[in-house]
């Protein structure tokens, strides 16, 4: 199965990472590397991204039957959170570090090459290993896409590396580990946002609701739509709920059909849709039946 097979490399990358990461932490602190130490977080917070891929593709495996209330997904966007706030936060603290280092700049030993070296190494192993099941997975891909910058860094440490062992530029450390420090923004920042979206219950996006509203009102049959609403409940599952007017109920099953397949062309696979009659109570006193307030309101 094609999801065990991405689980276990998810698995295999993730303990790979995550022991690296200690590993460069450790030669960061003993070398006195800062460039060590920034690709060591940089790592770290790949693991976490890893584990979070993990435990999102362990779940969509086990918790199959209860699969849609809501449940455990949420885990997955709130972690993610997490970590772009902890990404957030490593960035401040090495760019501070760098200034002070430029200040008054401290020696670097030059062992820090090797652990470099080795860091670019496990990356690229990495790299490999998910790039096969990159394809089939969404958590693959964006675990693939640290990974990627990741590579990045490592070639930095490996570059700061190279002018402390052998010309003694101790400065190159701190130049080089801003440099990984900035190339960790991008990612932090759309995690971030990313993860905000879904917890703010915001439309996804890529869909646009209007569009979406206006396909709907095109369906035979249709009077009238209000309360569309459109969320996340992680990244590619998307729910849509909506109340549609019909003057007619004997085509209420083939506009719930075509509902249905108006919401997957927009990539949207859950739906819950209130069909009612002309004239029916909720039209006139919904409070956000105008389509003005885009408040996140539910009937159940």
């Amino acid at each position: 199965m094609e999801r065990e097979g991405s689980l276990r490399a998810l698995v295999l990358s993730f303990v790979l990472i995550a022991s690296f990461a200690l590993v460069e932490l450790v030669g960061g602190i003993l070398t006195n590397s800062l460039a060590l130490l920034s690709d060591a977080g940089h790592m770290l917070t790949d693991a976490l991204s890893l584990l979070i891929a993990l435990v999102a593709q362990y779940l969509a495996l086990k918790v199959k039957g209860k699969g849609m209330t809501y449940g455990l997904y949420r885990l997955e966007v709130l972690a993610a959170f997490v970590n772009g706030l902890f990404l957030l936060g490593l960035v401040g603290y090495i760019i501070l570090e760098a200034i002070s280092r430029f200040e008054n700049p401290e020696p670097v030993r030059g062992e820090m090459l090797y652990i470099a070296v080795a860091g670019l190494l496990v990356n690229l192993f990495v790299g490999y290993i998910l790039l096969k099941h990159s394809e089939e997975n969404i958590n693959v891909k964006a675990a693939l896409l640290h990974v990627a910058t990741d590579t990045l860094g490592s070639l930095a440490a490996i570059g700061a590396g190279i002018a402390v062992k052998f010309w003694k530029f101790y400065l190159a450390d701190p130049i080089l580990s801003v440099a990984v420090a900035l190339l960790i923004l991008p990612s932090a920042y759309s995690v971030i946002k990313e993860a905000l979206r879904v917890l703010l219950e915001s439309a996804p996006s890529h869909i646009n609701t209007e569009e979406l509203e206006n396909e709907i009102k095109k369906i035979k049959g249709v009077k009238d739509v209000h309360d569309l609403h459109v969320w996340s409940i992680t990244p590619g599952t998307e729910v849509l709920t909506v109340h549609i007017v019909v003057n007619d109920t004997s085509v209420c099953d083939r506009v719930l059909r075509e509902v249905e397949n108006v919401a997957r062309k927009f990539g949207i696979k859950h739906t819950t849709v209130q069909l009612e009659r002309e004239g029916y109570a909720c039209a006139q006193f919904c409070p956000l039946s105008s389509g003005k307030l885009h408040h996140h309101h539910h009937h159940h």
